[in-house]
């Protein structure tokens, strides 16, 4: 097995994917709930996209850093170091599932599904943990979680739908530009 090598232009591909990220955060209806406030954005879909045309580590890698920096950024600092990682399993997974080449529709939107959906389970998970963590009563941690997973869910559908759309399209411009988006 042949040891690959992070490459200038893989740091290049990440850092620009990761600006897009962060952009795509930008582009949000923030939701108060008892413990906090919550989202909805367009990240998701970001951190997909970049996962199905630049594989799982590039992909993983621009979720989570972009994220990262949105939060320290943005009055989520707590929550960055989490952020860091479960947005690092979006793109991870759907880049892992597909490969990060071209699949047919199921495929892709299967990969784009457990990205989508393994972020929800995590963020919803430690959101009920500190919750309880923090002293707060068993109903509040459920009313909190229960206003969090319809914004969660809510973002993962639509990122669903909108990358396994949006990516074949983006990789046939890539395509017709002459960019190798993945080595073979």
């Amino acid at each position: 097995m042949k040891k690959q090598k992070f490459t200038t232009r893989d740091m290049v591909i990440v850092g620009l994917m990761s600006a897009v990220v962060y952009a795509a955060t930008l582009l949000r209806v923030e939701i108060p709930t008892p413990m906090g406030k919550t989202m909805i954005h367009m990240a998701t879909v970001a951190c997909l996209i970049s996962g199905l045309l630049f594989g799982p580590v590039r992909g993983g890698l621009a979720g989570g850093i972009g994220s990262f920096f949105f939060d320290i950024f943005n009055g989520w600092a707590s929550s960055a170091p989490f952020t860091l990682v479960f947005k690092f399993v979006i793109g991870f997974l759907a880049g892992l599932i597909t490969g990060g080449k071209a699949q047919k529709t199921p495929r892709t939107f299967l990969a784009c599904a457990a990205g989508g959906y393994a972020y929800s389970i995590l963020y919803l998970t430690k959101d009920f943990v500190r919750n309880l963590l923090l002293g707060g009563a068993m109903e509040t941690a459920i009313a909190d979680v229960s206003v969090k997973a319809v914004t969660s869910l809510t973002n993962g559908t639509l990122a669903i739908i909108i990358a396994t759309l949006l990516a074949p399209v983006l990789r046939a411009a890539l395509d017709r530009a002459g960019l190798r988006l993945v080595r073979q």
